[in-house]
């Protein structure tokens, strides 16, 4: 008849000792205080951990966001010289039609402005269509002309300079800008044009 043995193994420290059935391999008793310096080990990891985890995804979601933007200025321009016609990036709520209400944060539109008049009509083609940004993501655009759209001719240059710049949630440390020239080129800088500091989209 197998007879099964507990461990009467005491660790050298001399706690308690929660005992397991034990085998030809020796001793598998485990005393509290292993458990419990485990465990606080354990939570110390993922004290440090997860901030600096949030902080990550919310530094990648901000430079994913920017450059979707830089791309999608340039998808616009690129588009105007190569169809020789106007081509607008414009503000959208529903991802078909420019609107001149909320923030660009809710997503954007470019098309093929024929008319040309700034609104897309229904047989007017759409180019690109990006849908809203992340809730945290903040973005802002200010322009000497209509903040609402901007509009690439057939050389590629535009009428209006102006500055995108993105925030995650308020923070003053993570704005960035995009600044673009008449020339329709953007840049990228962690000041305004005017060299002073971002501030973030709705702050005072």
């Amino acid at each position: 008849m197998d007879v099964k043995h507990t461990s009467a193994c005491v660790p050298a420290h001399g706690h308690q000792v929660i005992s397991f059935p034990t085998s030809a391999l020796g001793c598998k008793g485990t005393s509290l205080m292993d458990v419990l310096m485990t465990l606080g080990i354990t939570s110390l990891l993922f004290g440090i951990g997860i901030p600096g985890f949030h902080s990550y995804l919310a530094n990648s979601r901000l430079v994913s966001s920017t450059n979707l933007l830089s791309r999608s200025l340039a998808l616009a321009r690129s588009e105007a010289v190569k169809r020789n016609h106007h081509v607008v990036i414009c503000k959208s709520r529903d991802q078909q039609h420019c609107t001149t209400k909320g923030s660009w944060r809710q997503g954007w539109i470019i098309y093929e402005d024929r008319l040309p008049n700034r609104k897309r009509d229904d047989d007017e083609p759409l180019i690109f269509a990006k849908s809203a940004l992340p809730d945290a993501v903040r973005l802002n655009y200010a322009a000497f002309r209509s903040s609402n759209f901007i509009a690439f001719r057939a050389t590629g240059i535009t009428k209006t300079n102006g500055t995108f710049t993105l925030c995650y949630h308020q923070n003053a440390d993570s704005a960035r800008a995009l600044i673009l020239s008449k020339s329709g080129r953007v840049r990228f800088s962690r000041i305004r044009a005017n060299g002073r500091p971002l501030r973030c989209p709705g702050e005072k």
